[in-house]
């Protein structure tokens, strides 16, 4: 379990109202999952890992934002301390569009033309963005991650 939370772009999208295409929420979620694990090596102080890690963000926000991440890592059998790296994607909307002069992100043309076309008139360029108003699409990441286990008993 834990709380995740975004800052520049990303955070301006989740606090943006629907209607401009954000998600009317927090720059920060809760997101709950579970990592499993397969030993691969266990070769005196390491052991070499596999890790799924299946995870839920935003359900506290009204969101569904499902993750997978696949992980390789290395752990010290003796002080705990291990790291692993592997991709990881989830499920978001993104739409096409172009920023405005008065920075609003535009993906329905105004003025009867293509969104193609309206950009090219006004200079502007096409981007994909993170959007409500959009298709959901796969994203993908690389993660690093390093943590230690912790022994009790």
């Amino acid at each position: 379990m834990g709380v995740t939370y975004a800052t520049g772009y990303l955070s301006d999208v989740l606090t943006r109202s629907e209607y401009e295409g954000g998600y009317g929420g927090n720059p920060y979620m809760f997101q709950f999952g579970y990592q499993f694990e397969k030993q691969y090596l266990n070769e005196g102080d390491f052991q070499a890992l596999f890790e799924f890690i299946p995870m839920i963000t935003g359900l506290d926000q009204g969101q569904f934002i499902p993750s997978v991440t696949l992980l390789n890592g290395l752990r010290n059998n003796t002080n705990g301390w291990e790291f692993a790296f592997g991709p990881t994607f989830s499920l978001s909307k993104y739409a096409d569009g172009y920023l405005s002069d008065d920075n609003k992100f535009i993906i329905t043309p105004q003025f009867g033309r293509t969104l193609e076309e309206e950009a090219n008139t006004l200079s502007k360029s096409i981007e994909n963005r993170p959007d409500s108003r959009g298709t959901t699409q796969i994203t993908y990441g690389f993660l690093f991650a390093a943590g230690k286990t912790i022994k009790v008993w």
